[in-house]
């Protein structure tokens, strides 16, 4: 169910995005504070869990690991796709 409601409200705001004027996004940068947002509420969640808060210690370097090669991955290819659109 949960699964559903989330691919509705992404195709919901895919047909406003797509449809209405969406001007007003970039000029109060709603994005960044949806963002900040989510991420509040992520740690939320997982400061709330005890399970992952006991084990915390032992998956700390390897969650440091994966979300470092991510953010490293994301910018190499912004990087490369940005050379190669302005060819």
């Amino acid at each position: 169910m949960l699964l559903f409601v989330l691919i509705l409200l992404f195709f919901l705001g895919f047909l406003f995005g797509r449809f209405l004027r969406t001007d007003w996004i970039r000029k109060y940068k709603v994005l960044i504070v949806l963002t900040f947002l989510l991420l509040f509420a992520l740690g939320v969640e997982i400061g709330s869990n005890d399970d992952v808060v006991s084990k915390l210690e032992s998956i700390l370097f390897s969650s440091f690991m994966v979300s470092t090669f991510a953010i490293l991955g994301s910018f190499i290819f912004a990087v490369i796709f940005e050379r190669m659109s302005k060819k």
